[in-house]
């Protein structure tokens, strides 16, 4: 990972995203761009540097001003060496956001949770337009989430062909963050228990080379998918829950069905969405 872009408001009630991406920057040694976007506004993307050349007090200059003094609260003595850049930009919030990726190349976007609607509860209309629209995943905290470290990543996988790809770049990534990949598939019927550890142990193999220093294990569940789920997360002290979003399959059933309102409110952790 090169480049990670962390959205954020600049309140005190919004410093998790920043510190989930401040975290994955330092430990995977990535850059990190910070940045505000006020929709009323009319000046288009502007960075620190551009600022710095304005005589005049703007409204960009003073919205990087604020940015700045959001993140220098917030950053550790150990952060010398991070490579922060503070970004702010006017207009609509998807067309700013598609621009900061493109423009910064983009590998992966930290941003909060909205508390609306179940839809965008889940992931805030914004994301749901980004996840479908954009290449790199996304880290999404929701409301009330505390920043801890992430040790411990959850990926439940329905053994799609686009899994592997999700579970490789976590790999690597665990590597980096000195963290454990925790794969959990849950069948819905018994009979589908043998298919799912064949579908499994292929995966394992395929990662063989990546898992040398074993950062990764996988648990096969039976039974109603949200309980198991909600539970097994628990249970291994998930830091964060990931999955790959695509139009059919595993989490679609669970977004659609009257259960999804379970795990949204029983997850506090971030959840870290993959696109096929």
């Amino acid at each position: 990972m090169d480049t990670i872009l962390c959205l954020t408001d600049y309140h005190s009630g919004n410093q998790h995203p920043f510190l989930f991406g401040l975290h994955l920057a330092q430990e995977l040694e990535a850059a990190l761009c910070v940045a505000h976007i006020k929709e009323a506004a009319t000046f288009g993307l502007t960075e620190e540097k551009d600022v710095a050349l304005v005589k005049t007090n703007t409204e960009a200059q003073e919205e990087i001003i604020k940015l700045k003094k959001f993140t220098q609260a917030l950053l550790p003595a150990d952060a010398e060496d991070l490579q922060l850049l503070h970004l702010v930009a006017g207009g609509g919030r998807y067309e700013a956001v598609q621009d900061f990726i493109g423009k910064y190349d983009i590998d992966l976007v930290v941003m909060g949770m909205r508390n609306r609607s179940l839809a965008e509860r889940i992931f805030g209309s914004l994301a749901m337009k980004l996840i479908y629209s954009t290449d790199c995943p996304l880290l999404l905290t929701p409301p009330g989430s505390q920043f801890s470290p992430i040790k411990n990543i959850v990926y439940a996988t329905d053994f799609d062909a686009a899994n592997l790809a999700s579970i490789e770049t976590l790999i690597h990534w665990c590597q980096g963050l000195n963290a454990h990949l925790h794969l959990v598939h849950v069948n819905e019927e018994p009979e589908d228990n043998s298919w799912a550890r064949q579908q499994m142990d292929k995966i394992m193999r395929a990662v063989e080379e990546e898992n040398e220093d074993h950062e990764v294990s996988f648990s096969i569940l039976e039974g109603d998918i949200m309980d198991h789920l909600i539970t097994f997360i628990q249970e291994v002290k998930a830091d964060a829950v990931a999955l790959t979003a695509y139009k059919k399959g595993f989490w679609d059933r669970i977004f659609q069905s009257g259960l999804a309102s379970e795990i949204i409110d029983e997850v506090t952790i971030p959840v870290l969405i993959f696109k096929s």
